[in-house]
């Protein structure tokens, strides 16, 4: 028997393997590596699930999230329970810490994750109409603070606005959560006697919505059982789970069935398709308005003798009943006539009723018309002459202020429902 003194040695690793597919080739190697499992994952991620979760955040911004409910992680817990410090490890950055209220606006907390580790970490604080950019973590905490101060005052009151805390960093997962205040059962120093029922309300407002799942959080020294955050999320969701329906819409099947591998052409296509379509949306609703205004005028006079001809009808179907109870008792068949003779008596009759109520009402009616031409001409001629006072356009087209309100919250529903309307027509896929 010969043995050979080369013994056969297996690759110790997988990049040992490659290398020796390779032939040693470096770069090979090297390009093998980038194009791993881990890295496929994660441009699948970039390609599809990161459009979604930018394209709610967006939504969120526009605030959107009054008139509909968005997907969302709600994180919720009882007054310094570790809120702060679960989110403190997800995010890397301190947020405001402290006794009692210290989260009194709920806090939309977007994390990014960086592709590139060398990437400089980078955050941005907003709300109302400010924008604060941030370039170190440690300004995280007073740029929080100072926010819910401009939003809910010195006090320990809360507020429903939101503030908006965007971090990007290598070293973070890509999460979108809502921090809302701490449960608390008792009011204490200057806060107000309500405060309990206050938060819960705030806190229900995010939770109840089918798209939110509910990330309570409880402190390991306490019993979970009287935990009022988890009872809260089981009264909303005892099921313990959540389901999020997906529209999707069917004017764009074309499209998807023919440019789906060129997503800018089919972006595109999406964008163009929703401007043609508010477009002939507008024309057909002024042509259906126009209609209606035509068959008023047009049909106006037939809602009078439609009126005379039913209580015709109602009179003699009521006259017909007692015939036929009459004849029941009787006991004599009905001589049978026409159906078709019998409707047009009734049309006769009901237009020989109308036709002398109008040449009784002639006379009146005339009069009543050149009353109402003089008045509406005089009417007409005072009011021209108001518009030569330019002086008192002004006090002459003061509104309620309540009107002026509800103009004024319906013009940024509006707004809010059409900016989100074009972001999801040329959102991809």
């Amino acid at each position: 028997m010969v043995y050979s003194s080369c013994e056969s040695k297996e690759p110790d690793s997988v990049s040992a393997s490659n290398h020796l597919l390779l032939n040693g080739n470096d770069e090979l190697v090297e390009k093998s590596h980038k194009t791993g499992p881990e890295n496929n994952l994660y441009s699948q991620y970039e390609e599809k699930v990161r459009p979604c979760i930018d394209l709610i955040d967006s939504l969120r911004a526009l605030g959107v999230e009054q008139d509909l409910a968005l997907p969302a992680i709600a994180v919720i817990g009882d007054q310094s329970s570790g809120k702060s410090s679960v989110l403190e490890a997800l995010s890397g950055v301190a947020l405001p810490r402290g006794s009692g209220i210290v989260t009194r606006c709920p806090l939309v907390l977007k994390l990014k994750k960086l592709v590139n580790e060398e990437d400089e970490w980078k955050g941005k604080v907003s709300y109302r109409d400010s924008e604060i950019e941030l370039s170190d973590a440690s300004q995280v905490e007073k740029e929080v603070s100072a926010a819910q101060i401009a939003i809910a005052g010195e006090g320990v009151g809360i507020s429903h606005e939101l503030i908006s805390l965007e971090v990007s960093s290598p070293h973070v997962p890509d999460l979108t959560l809502i921090d809302l205040p701490g449960i608390t059962r008792v009011a204490v120093g200057n806060q107000p006697y309500d405060i309990e029922y206050q938060i819960k309300s705030l806190i229900k407002k995010y939770i109840c919505k089918q798209e939110t799942i509910n990330l309570v959080v409880v402190p390991c020294n306490v019993d979970i059982a009287t935990t009022e955050a988890l009872r809260m999320a089981q009264e909303v969701d005892p099921e313990g789970d959540r389901t999020i329906d997906l529209v999707r819409l069917a004017f764009t099947d074309v499209s998807e069935t023919n440019f789906n591998e060129f997503f800018n052409l089919h972006r595109t296509a999406k964008s163009k398709i929703e401007d043609i379509k508010l477009e002939q949306e507008k024309e057909a609703e002024t042509s259906i308005r126009l209609h209606f205004q035509m068959e008023q005028i047009v049909y106006c006079q037939d809602q009078v003798y439609r009126g005379a001809l039913q209580k015709v009808r109602e009179k003699e179907a009521e006259e017909e009943k007692n015939r036929k109870s009459n004849q029941y008792f009787l006991s004599s068949p009905a001589p049978s006539s026409d159906p078709s003779i019998a409707e047009i008596f009734q049309h006769l009759i009901a237009y020989h009723q109308e036709v002398g109520k109008r040449i009784s009402s002639h006379i009146p009616l005339i009069i009543q018309f050149f009353i109402l031409r003089t008045f509406g001409q005089q009417l007409q001629k005072s009011m021209l002459q108001l518009l030569q006072n330019k002086d008192q356009y002004d006090w002459l087209l003061r509104e309620r202020s309540d009107t002026s309100d509800k103009r004024k919250f319906l013009k940024e529903r509006l707004m809010r429902l059409t900016q989100a309307r074009r972001r999801l027509a040329k959102f991809p896929g």
